[in-house]
C-alpha cells in the first residue's frame, strides 16, 4: 500500500521527482533503511483519538524518537491510518509538545507513530531531543 508523499517540512531540496514511498509501514529495515535515525527516549505521552465518532484518550509511554516520527507502547486498540494527538514533554525541554501524527504501524500495542503538520519551533525541538539522546542500533 502506497501513501501520499508528506509536504516538504525539513527544509531539504525537493525536485518533484522523489517517487511515492512506504513511510513506515515497511517491515523494519535497520538503520540504512530509514529516511531518520531513531534515538532512545523514555516518556509519558497522551494519545487523542477519534472512536466511534467520539474523542477518546489513552497514556502510553515513547521508546524512540526520529525527525519524522515517534515509537510507543500505547494500550488500546488504535486502527493503523488513524490520525491522532499527541501530547508529550520531552527530556531536553520544558515545554508540553502538541504534535499531530498519523499511525503507520501496529504490533500488538507496539505503534509507530509519523508526524504530520509540524511547525518550525517544533521540529526544532525534535531535532534537539534527537541530538541530545542515544542513537538505537
Amino acid at each position: 500500500m502506497f501513501f501520499r508523499k508528506p509536504p516538504n517540512i525539513y527544509g531539504k531540496a525537493d525536485d518533484g521527482n522523489n517517487s511515492m514511498e512506504l513511510l513506515m509501514s515497511q517491515p523494519d529495515q535497520g538503520p540504512a533503511g530509514r529516511r531518520w535515525s531513531r534515538h532512545k527516549i523514555d516518556v509519558r505521552l497522551k494519545v487523542s483519538f477519534p472512536n466511534a465518532g467520539k474523542s477518546d484518550f489513552a497514556f502510553g509511554r515513547a521508546n524512540s524518537l526520529s525527525r519524522g516520527g515517534i515509537g510507543a507502547y500505547i494500550p488500546c486498540s488504535i486502527p493503523v491510518g488513524t490520525a491522532v494527538r499527541l501530547e508529550l514533554t520531552f527530556p531536553y525541554s520544558s515545554t508540553e509538545a502538541k504534535l499531530d501524527a498519523i499511525i503507520r504501524t501496529c504490533e500488538g500495542f507496539r505503534y509507530g507513530l509519523e508526524f504530520t503538520r509540524v511547525s518550525d519551533d517544533m521540529q526544532e525541538m525534535i531535532v534537539k531531543n534527537c541530538n541530545g539522546t542515544e542513537m538505537l542500533q
